[in-house]
């Protein structure tokens, strides 16, 4: 286990998603009273970032698109067939923390479309195919 620090607890607001990223993975963060849920951090639907979104009930709402998810398990109330993988997290003081290897396991099997680096980088739309360009 690594343990990686993600977030000062004091600073997590009540109900306001929060984002975070360990390796290539985009988190989430909802603090709920004196409880937290660590999810992935983009929405299925059109790869979203879900810390743009904001809280509705239990639900934590894409800011794009409005896809809902309840933000203690990431099961998605409209499909419960879809879900935002749900990380283990725990509090050192003040420091909310994750296991990066547990992350990075995860994204072996869900490899993440994002290319930081290029234009548009985390904001790409990981469901559009670009069509082949080809230089004159």
């Amino acid at each position: 286990m690594k343990e990686v620090k993600i977030a000062t607890w004091s600073e997590v607001a009540d109900r306001t998603p929060v984002g975070a990223q360990v390796s290539n993975v985009d988190l989430v963060i909802v603090r709920f009273d004196d409880n937290h849920s660590v999810l992935y951090g983009r929405c299925l639907h059109r790869g979203a970032l879900m810390a743009d979104g904001s809280v509705s009930g239990d639900n934590l709402i894409c800011g794009l698109h409005g896809w809902d998810y309840l933000f203690q398990t990431g099961v998605s109330s409209y499909n419960n067939a879809e879900q935002l993988a749900k990380f283990s997290s725990w509090l050192e003081g003040d420091d909310l923390c994750v296991d990066q290897d547990e992350i990075e396991i995860w994204e072996q099997s869900h490899p993440q479309p994002y290319d930081r680096a290029a234009y548009q980088g985390g904001f790409q739309d990981p469901m559009v195919t670009r069509p082949n360009r080809t230089s004159a």
